[in-house]
This record gives structure tokens, C-alpha cells and sequence, in this order.
């Protein structure tokens, strides 16, 4: 059929963009049956696949322990987080109650335990504790040996001052208060040592050991003693310990994420496995690995090539123009007066292509304006 001749003194309109072309349906691999899993199971015999199932497996035992090291982590801050609530606030008890004898053990559940002493503090052996964070900044904490009234020795830490401005030492410690105090204060088990020289006068850790024998005389070393509250109160103190952090943190959302990847990965092995048995069965694929030889897309499963006509024979280029029978049919369906065939598709071709993306330029529209008016 011709184009409608347009009216005199009107510029031809540009034809209208074709749609987008429809991809073609891609190969039918068929079910996934008893067969293609057998396939698949043998597949990861195979020397690739059984280096891929070996690493799977290794990580698979790596998240399932990370889960477990995770696990533990929360439970950890749970037991701590139960015990301080037990503990942290309740009536205080007799230090007998729970150090019997200065080289006693402290019980794993009365760690927290408020307990009261009556005693006279010895500044002359005070320690600093270097490199305490309170805040968001570094400081001291003050450990003042505390003579009980029956003889022995008990360690109190009496709280945090500031490092000072060389952050060497603090610029000032307030002194405990003179004569006989009553304490009320918290035990807790001491910290392990450290094997590094301090300054003098300071310590890196809470070592019972080690500050039992710079305290002298018979010193409880089974804990020490946060203090809580002092009578008489002096006029400064250093600042209180604040109350321990109850935040239980991520470890327990880490612990599922590890589980979810010990499951993931097996199951991610498998469904690539079946992908792979389905892609041979189909014949796309005929192995994976290096130098393995694929050819993905329909005409590896004897489709058409692309740009190719159902009716040109196989071996044709693609885009060359049709012979015989298709010529004779390409022709009748451009009809009389209808447009100049597109040149054929070589280098030249397919940069015309580009050049011209919305369709027959002006030239080529009067060209078919003039056949059709002579006609």
C-alpha cells in the first residue's frame, strides 16, 4: 500500500519510532526431576565443583562456631546483667558474710555484694590505676588500703579523678577522710596482671597481688571494695564509680546472621549445582570452570541468529538482503512508491543506522511525495 500523498505546502510528517523489539523466549530447561538432582549430586564430583563444595563446607563449620561464640558473648552479659541486679542494691551484710579470712575467695554469685567495714584509712600507700575511662576520658581511679578494726586489710577504690594536663598524673587527688570511717562498698574480684613496669606510685591493673604487697600487713586478696558511700563524708572525693553498664549489645542478632549464612551456604551450593545439571541437560552448557565452553542465548539452542529472518537461509550474514522467494515478499510488502529499501548491513550500514534513528530523512520523503503525485 502507498503513502496518502500529503497536501501541497505541508512538510511530510516523520514516521512514527518503532516499539521496542521483543526479546526472544529463552531455551526450555525442562523440570527439575528426579534425574536432574542425581545430575547435580554428580556434578559435584567433578575437580571445580568439588573445590567450591569443600569451601562451602569450611565456611558452613566457621559461621556455625562464630553463631556459638556470639551466643555465648550474650549470655554472658545476661548471667552479669542478672547478678548485678541481685546484688548491686541490695542491704549490705558484714564483710565475714562474704570474705571469711582475708585469703578466702570470692564467690562467683556475690560479686556486687554491698557489705559495710568500720577502719582507718592509710594514705601514705595510696595507688593510682592508670588509664581508666569515665566518659569519654582517661583518668585515674584511687585505691586507698583501709585498716579494719580486727587487724586486716581491705582495698577500696574510692573513684575516678582526671589525668592532667601531661596526662601523666592527675593534678590533684582528694585525701580520704582522717580517723575512723564506716565504709559501705562493693566487692569485686580483682583483675589480671599485667606484665609492664607503671610509675612509680601507680598501677596498670587491679592486681590483688600486687597491691597487697605494696599495701603490707594482712590484706584480703580474694576482692577488693568499690566504695559506695564513707562516714564522715570528706569535703571533696573523687568521682563515684558510675553503675555498670546493663546494654546486653548485638551479639545475639551476630549470632543468628552466622547462623543464616551456615544454612545459606549449602542451600546457595545446591540451587547453583541444580542451575548448572539443567543447563547441560538442555546442551547450553557444557561445563564451568576455566576454558569451559558456553553459549547462552537462543541460538545456542539451535534458534535464530539474531538480526536473522525466519526465511533466510543459515548460512547468510546477518543482515544481508533477502534472496528469492523472501526478496519477491519483501518487495510486495513495500508496495509501489513506498520508501528505497535499506541499504545492506555492512560497516557503512550500520553507521547510516545510527545516524538516522527516526526514520527516511527529508530528501527521501520528497522522493516518494514526487513518484506518487507523477503516478
Amino acid at each position: 500500500m502507498s503513502r496518502p500523498a500529503a497536501r501541497p505546502g505541508t512538510a511530510p510528517q516523520p514516521a512514527p519510532r518503532p516499539g521496542p523489539r521483543a526479546r526472544p523466549a529463552g531455551p526450555d530447561l525442562g523440570p527439575v526431576d528426579t534425574a536432574t538432582v542425581r545430575s547435580a549430586v554428580r556434578l559435584l564430583r567433578e575437580p571445580f565443583w568439588a573445590r567450591v563444595t569443600l569451601v562451602v563446607v569450611l565456611l558452613s563449620v566457621a559461621f556455625f562456631f562464630l553463631g556459638r561464640w556470639q551466643l555465648g558473648r550474650h549470655e554472658g552479659k545476661v548471667a552479669r546483667n542478672r547478678l548485678v541486679e541481685a546484688n548491686y542494691n541490695a542491704a549490705p551484710v558484714p564483710l565475714d558474710a562474704v570474705l571469711p579470712a582475708p585469703g578466702a575467695a570470692l564467690a562467683a554469685g556475690r560479686e556486687w555484694t554491698r557489705v559495710q567495714v568500720a577502719g582507718t584509712y592509710d594514705p601514705a600507700r595510696q595507688l593510682l590505676i592508670r588509664n581508666r575511662p569515665l566518659d569519654g576520658n582517661y583518668g585515674f581511679e584511687v585505691i586507698v588500703p583501709l585498716r579494719l578494726t580486727s587487724g586486716a586489710t581491705l582495698l577500696v577504690d574510692r573513684g575516678w579523678v582526671p589525668a592532667g594536663e601531661r596526662f601523666i598524673t592527675p593534678d590533684a587527688v582528694p585525701v580520704p577522710p582522717n580517723g575512723e570511717v564506716t565504709v559501705v562498698a562493693r566487692v569485686r574480684p580483682g583483675e589480671p596482671p599485667l606484665d609492664r613496669t607503671p610509675p612509680p606510685g601507680q598501677e596498670l591493673r587491679i592486681d590483688l597481688g600486687r597491691l597487697a604487697a605494696a599495701a603490707g600487713g594482712t590484706v584480703y586478696r580474694g576482692a577488693y571494695a568499690v566504695l559506695a558511700t564513707e562516714t564522715p563524708a570528706p569535703a571533696t572525693a573523687p568521682t563515684p564509680l558510675p553503675e555498670p553498664d546493663e546494654d546486653l549489645g548485638p551479639h545475639l542478632a551476630y549470632a543468628v546472621q552466622w547462623w543464616i549464612g551456615d544454612v545459606a551456604a549449602p542451600v546457595l551450593l545446591g540451587w547453583y549445582a541444580l542451575a548448572e545439571a539443567r543447563l547441560r541437560r538442555a546442551g547450553i552448557v557444557r561445563g564451568l570452570g576455566p576454558g569451559a565452553a558456553r553459549g547462552l542465548g537462543p541460538d545456542a539452542a539451535g534458534g535464530t541468529p539474531p538480526g536473522a529472518s525466519p526465511d533466510t537461509p543459515p548460512d547468510t550474514p546477518p543482515g544481508a538482503p533477502p534472496e528469492g522467494d523472501a526478496a519477491e515478499g519483501a518487495t510486495a510488502a513495500r508496495g509501489e512508491g513506498a520508501l528505497p529499501a535499506p541499504a545492506p548491513a555492512g560497516r557503512t550500514g550500520r553507521l547510516r543506522a545510527r545516524r538516522r534513528p527516526h526514520g527516511p530523512t527529508d530528501e527521501e520523503w520528497e522522493d516518494a511525495l514526487t513518484d506518487h503525485l507523477a503516478d
